[in-house]
């Protein structure tokens, strides 16, 4: 027997029955095997399981795991790999420590695990982040989810709707498109959302940071508001509203719960007690506390307007290129300003009557609810209203009680209130009384003026100058000291030239109950030729038109005429007759003629003559008129 022979054919069979085995295996092992290829170099082969059409499998390497689970799995015809019924994938990402999940009826993929396709209730979670769409895409590659067949999505803080959606998970990037519907949840004291709709949204959750635009419409209960664009940025958690800014045309309506605690001695300010706020402007923004969510600022820019109402009739109307509130903790007004050709118009409950507050400036600090309107150039500051307009370089606006101070250049016009007739001391109800003074201040509670230093007040050619005035706005009464001084046009009858009469003293005081202006304390009058002085001047207006009647000089008086010098006790004017009747022993001193004496001596200013009469028994007249 050869037995070496006998040997080598019996290797030769091993190997061959050795290499039909391996071959089996290598054929049974690829047919059972489920159709996922994984690259060789970066991914192994764990765990495979299948069983009731489940499949279920564990793909673990480099940076990244997978876990795949679904009901069906197959190869389809597009060359993808296809997983139908509850498709459930996670992406385990080793790096970030950020795990993807996606959910699907049906999911198709590509071979490299790079793009993925969710149809039929198709959903995405990632940290906190959850999209929902009937169609979902996403490319792991690029770590992008995207769709345009309309997406729910949410998150602690924010949630929403629209028709297109793209997400990268590295920027933490999210971009809304095709009205849009953004679902704010900050812990704004209610139960109300804040809801934001428009045509295209940004929203970077690593600086929580979003912008929206294309006709931005902003709802918060029966708030609401629109704009071009909105940007917003929120807290680290998300759960608080730090800034939110409205771009281009902008108006937001706010309703608030009217406040209760309104003191009914005072004018409440509109500021803090109104219920409706409308603004409109180029820009708003709108600032919260740092861990409050409660308002600490309003801004807005670009042709402002802002008006603030309360439901018993009131409001208040703020006009200006720039605008400016800040609030405490509590919600009252801390800070406000107005800036660029600011105007402020206030109403009142239960009046139509408006008042008008103006300059390049309104400004109020410190809680102290005065009000600061302040001039620039030849821009004056303005207060006004029906029955008078106060202008200066600044003016001091109490809210609570409505006083004013006023300082540097004022001037204020005096007009008639609508229906209502009364004068104000020498000057007539026909037309507006001018004053000009270094300072003045209002008291509304009294309606009362106080005119301060070098006082100017006119009425076409009726004048009143004084150091100090204090006028009674409701019923005219004027109190006058420090150099006072009175003009009164007259003329008198069956005469064309126009007369003027001065009248100066200390003191002056109107008693509009008597029409009588009273002036006291080295008073003196002039008229024509004659120089009058005495203790006090009374002058008596017609109670109708308020032209002069009669004036009444008293003690001590002295008239100074080119005839002579006449004293007595008491001198009567009488502008139609154009005379002066002196009484109380009254004496003519005339250097050329000596003393005359009589019971009356009478003036003549038409044609200087003297009358001089005497109450004896036969009574006597003496006629003095000086030879031109």
């Amino acid at each position: 027997m050869n037995i070496p022979k006998i040997m080598r054919v019996g290797i030769i069979i091993l190997l061959v029955i050795l290499l039909a085995v391996i071959v089996r295996y290598f054929i049974t092992r690829s047919i059972r095997k489920p159709q996922v290829p994984v690259k060789a170099d970066d991914l192994t082969l764990q765990k495979i399981e299948k069983k009731d059409k489940i499949v279920h499998f564990e793909i673990k390497g480099g940076e990244e795991s997978v876990r795949f689970m679904a009901d069906k799995h197959y190869v389809g015809e597009d060359k993808n790999y296809h997983a139908e019924g509850n498709v459930e994938i996670v992406f385990l990402k080793k790096r970030e420590g950020k795990d993807v999940f996606i959910y699907g009826n049906e999911v198709v993929y590509d071979k490299d695990w790079n793009h993925f396709a969710l149809s039929g209730n198709g959903k995405v979670k990632y940290e906190d982040l959850v999209i929902e769409s009937v169609s979902l895409n996403y490319d792991n590659k690029k770590e992008l989810f995207s769709t345009a067949k309309g997406v729910n999505f949410s998150s602690e803080g924010l949630s929403g709707t629209a028709q297109k959606l793209d997400y990268l998970m590295g920027e933490e990037k999210l971009l809304l498109q095709e009205n849009v519907h953004l679902r704010l949840r900050p812990n704004l004291e209610t139960s109300f959302p804040l809801i934001a709709q428009g045509k295209r949204l940004v929203y970077s959750r690593k600086r929580r940071q979003g912008l929206m635009d294309g006709g931005v419409r902003l709802f918060h209960g029966e708030s609401r508001a629109a704009a071009s664009n909105l940007e917003f940025k929120l807290s680290e958690d998300e759960e608080n509203l730090r800034t939110l800014v409205l771009k281009g045309n902008a108006k937001a309506f706010i309703r608030e719960e009217e406040k209760e605690d309104i003191s009914s001695s005072s004018r409440s300010s509109p500021f803090s007690q109104s219920t409706m706020r409308e603004v409109e402007a180029e820009e708003i923004e709108i600032r919260a506390f740092p861990f409050l969510q409660k308002v600490q600022a309003l801004e807005a820019s670009g042709n402002c307007s802002i008006k603030f109402a309360s439901s018993s009739g009131a409001f208040t109307h703020i006009l200006a290129e720039h605008v400016k509130f800040l609030f405490d903790r509590e919600g009252e007004l801390r800070e406000f300003e107005a800036l660029e050709r600011a105007r402020m118009v206030d109403q009142e409950e239960s009046s139509e009557e408006k008042r008008f507050i103006e300059g390049d400036s309104l400004i109020m600090k410190d809680k102290t609810d005065v009000l600061r309107a302040k001039g620039k150039g030849p821009y004056e500051a303005r207060v006004a209203s029906s029955d008078s307009e106060v202008f200066a370089e600044e003016i001091s606006i109490s809210l609570d009680n409505n006083n004013l101070e006023v300082r540097r250049g004022v001037k204020v016009v005096l007009n008639q209130k609508k229906g209502e007739k009364k004068r104000v001391g020498l000057f007539s109800e026909e037309s507006p009384v001018l004053v000009n003074a270094k300072e003045m201040r209002y008291f509304d509670q009294e309606k009362r003026f106080l005119f301060n230093g070098d006082i100017k007040a006119w009425q076409e050619k009726r004048i009143l100058l004084a150091d100090e005035i204090v006028l009674y706005e409701e019923t005219g009464k004027i109190l006058s000291k420090g150099e006072v001084k009175s003009i009164f046009p007259h003329r008198p009858k069956d005469e064309e030239k126009e007369e003027r009469v001065e009248i100066s003293s200390d003191k002056m005081t109107y008693h509009p109950e008597q029409n009588l202006i009273f002036y006291e304390e080295r008073s003196s009058l002039k008229v024509k030729d004659i120089d009058l002085r005495a203790q006090s001047v009374s002058v008596y207006l017609s109670e109708e038109e308020g032209d002069v009647e009669k004036i009444v000089a008293r003690g001590d008086v002295v008239i100074v005429q080119s005839l002579g010098e006449g004293r007595g006790e008491e001198a009567i004017y009488d502008p139609d007759k154009e005379s002066v009747v002196l009484l109380g022993n009254p004496v003519l001193i005339d250097k050329e003629r000596g003393i005359t004496r009589g019971d009356k001596l009478t003036f003549y200013l038409a044609d200087d003559r003297i009358l001089v009469e005497n109450k004896a028994r036969e009574r006597s007249a003496t006629v003095i008129k000086r030879e031109k």
